[in-house]
């Protein structure tokens, strides 16, 4: 299973995009899959790429998400020890 990464559109150049991850890496991506995004914007990565704009209120709501597969996956394999 992938799950994207979030992060926060820092500058735009073509296709390029510098983007903030939520602990604070830059990372540079392709914005080529979604020529609307803009800086500021928040969005889902996967494998380098742009894949999805987010609404900054999604962005705490995705993160819970995350942190409840985190926790699930921790408990599964606490049970496999």
């Amino acid at each position: 299973m992938c799950i994207p990464l979030i992060a926060r559109v820092r500058s735009i150049d073509n296709a390029e995009a510098e983007a903030e991850l939520v602990d604070g890496r830059i990372v540079q991506v392709n914005a080529g899959l979604r020529p609307d995004v803009q800086v500021g914007d928040h969005v889902l990565l996967d494998r380098g790429l742009i894949v999805e704009v987010i609404e900054p209120d999604q962005v705490e709501e995705t993160l819970q998400v995350y942190q409840m597969l985190t926790d699930a996956w921790s408990e599964q394999d606490a049970a496999h020890i």
